[in-house]
């Protein structure tokens, strides 16, 4: 279910196509503890998962394992390699958690690149076409975004998306998924309401305490 290879680029650690988080989460455990003797702590990971559009959910925790074995990922590798296409490979942007636990992000982030995090996110700058974002929570960016948004991967239906610019290619809060067509380009909050993905300018919105 999951390999450990030693490459010149670092620690590649595959993880197959699997059915339950439970599972995952304990073998990624197990693969690491049997490692320690081959890695030190500081090393790079480039993570490769199988069918990673059906795991994506999972993604943010299993992030969380790697690290908690002090190493950390650069690269999470993606898409399926056939006769016509190639894994495409989008590096991680290292910035350590706030002592909240909200991770900080100061930049820009540029397509190619991707913020995992298991709890909320925050960035000053532009999410960029081609780029991604993970949350466990919430997501909040102040600017343009216009990548791949995904919150509430731990949270669930409470998170909520607001960006000064809301229009990314993809929207997702827990396990809700949404393309939007037609955005504002005022401040803007996407939260679930009546099970579904509504978007309302900020100082419109109106959150429901139950879901």
């Amino acid at each position: 279910m999951v390999e450990f290879k030693i490459t010149k680029g670092g620690i590649l650690l595959t993880i197959k196509d699997y059915k339950k988080s439970s599972e995952i989460v304990e073998a990624v455990e197990e693969k690491l503890q049997q490692m320690k003797d081959m890695y030190l702590k500081g090393d790079k990971v480039s993570l490769k998962i199988e069918n990673h559009h059906r795991h994506v959910m999972d993604i943010p925790k299993i992030i969380k394992v790697i690290q908690s074995f002090g190493l950390e990922v650069s690269k999470i590798i993606v898409g399926e390699e056939t006769e016509s296409t190639a894994l495409q490979s989008m590096s991680v942007v290292e910035e350590k958690a706030a002592k909240s636990g909200t991770k900080i992000v100061k930049r820009n982030v540029r397509s190619g690149q991707v913020v995992i995090h298991s709890g909320d996110v925050v960035i000053f700058g532009n999410l960029h076409n081609g780029a991604e974002v993970m949350a466990g929570g919430s997501v909040i960016i102040f600017g343009n975004a216009e990548g791949i948004v995904r919150a509430g991967l731990n949270e669930g239906y409470t998170a909520v998306v607001a960006a000064l610019h809301l229009n990314p290619s993809i929207l997702q809060i827990a396990d809700k998924t949404a393309r939007i067509n037609k955005t504002s380009k005022k401040p803007s909050v996407a939260h679930i309401r009546a099970g579904r993905i509504v978007i309302e300018e900020f100082n419109k919105v109106k959150f429901k305490e139950e879901f």
